[in-house]
């Protein structure tokens, strides 16, 4: 266990490497501090902090940076206490930019992620309220030529999504309205999970009863469910990831980390459970060899019983942890207002 002397030179260095980013020698780390220690004792108590695992040296350096556990300490002392006040600037910035009259949760949840990635020059992720709860609040068919008709969903979560599928070309307006109806009977107010088993079983019969077409409702609705989750997710500043890869790192692994960012399963796999408000992952503990040098900040949001969505930023292990996670904690709640407004 670290002695409170020591947690002092560790807090330190650590503040130093994510201002400076490059490691700190004990004549340095007294030069800058306001330490009552001669430069040996300095240098003996980071030879044990680096024994006990909380620092690292950068190849034959006699200067140190932290290591994962040792930021994890420092950013664990950090959830634990009160956040810095957010800048002015960068409040007005948040505020004013959840003020458009927006019409769809879609769009409040990318602006989130623009504005997070425009105010902290990182890439920022954001992930909408969960779909699994949402009950359909509204469907329609409309005709769009000879052969082709659009199916429309809505939700009471404000999601608004579309699919355009064939028809034979003796489809009429009236059966069109038939389909409506049944849909209106049948579906609107029911949770997404119900329409999709009724779908499975009652709806095709009752269909088949009035509507002389086949369709393949259950396959659109699938369609149409997919892309709700698609459009749950969004990523704001996905180039900014490049500024803080390794110079070492090949083209095939750049690739990867920009393919991830475009929503394969991966990046899914770094949101499982997370922590309910403010948690922060570093390096290793993301579970992915291509993010060993990042560190992840989520913080959860809330929508009044509508469902919880996320924010996120992905940056190098030496980001300004303070600065960011108390920026993170004002916009969750900055767009939880936005989106309860929103489905006032």
């Amino acid at each position: 266990m670290l002695t409170e002397r020591q947690l002092l030179i560790l807090d330190l260095i650590v503040r130093h490497y994510i201002e400076f980013e490059e490691p700190i020698g004990s004549k340095t780390l007294l030069k800058e501090s306001a330490l009552s220690l001669s430069s040996a004792t300095i240098r003996n108590e980071m030879m044990r902090i680096e024994e006990l695992g909380f620092l690292e040296k950068m190849h034959s350096s006699s200067g140190r940076i932290p290591s994962i556990q040792g930021y994890r300490y420092y950013v664990d002392q950090l959830l634990g206490k009160e956040s810095e006040e957010v800048a002015d600037d960068v409040k007005q910035t948040i505020k004013h930019g959840f003020q458009n009259p927006y019409r769809e949760v879609q769009q409040v949840v990318e602006k989130s992620a623009e504005m997070l990635s425009f105010l902290t020059n990182y890439t920022a992720l954001a992930i909408g309220p969960e779909t699994k709860d949402s009950r359909l609040t509204g469907f329609r068919l409309v005709s769009l030529n000879e052969g082709h008709v659009m199916a429309i969903l809505v939700t009471d979560k404000g999601h608004v999504e579309n699919q355009i599928f064939s028809v034979s070309p003796g489809f009429s307006a009236s059966e069109i309205e038939k389909i409506v109806n049944i849909f209106n009977q049948e579906l609107v107010g029911r949770t997404l999970q119900e329409v999709f088993i009724k779908l499975q079983t009652d709806i095709p019969v009752i269909i088949r009863k009035y509507v002389d077409a086949k369709i393949d409702f259950t396959a659109i609705f699938n369609d149409i469910v997919a892309k709700l989750e698609h459009d749950r997710f969004h990523v704001g500043g996905s180039m900014n990831l490049l500024n803080h890869l390794d110079a070492t790192m090949d083209k095939n692994k750049v690739k990867a980390i920009l393919s991830m960012l475009n929503g394969s399963p991966d990046i899914h796999a770094l949101f499982s459970n997370p922590n309910d408000g403010v948690g922060v992952k570093i390096g290793t503990e993301l579970n992915n060899e291509l993010l060993h040098n990042f560190s992840l900040i989520t913080a959860t949001y809330d929508t009044a019983g509508n469902g919880k969505g996320l924010i996120a930023l992905l940056g190098p292990t030496n980001m300004p942890y303070q600065k960011m996670i108390s920026i993170m904690k004002f916009m969750r709640y900055e767009l939880s207002d936005s989106l309860n407004d929103l489905n006032k």
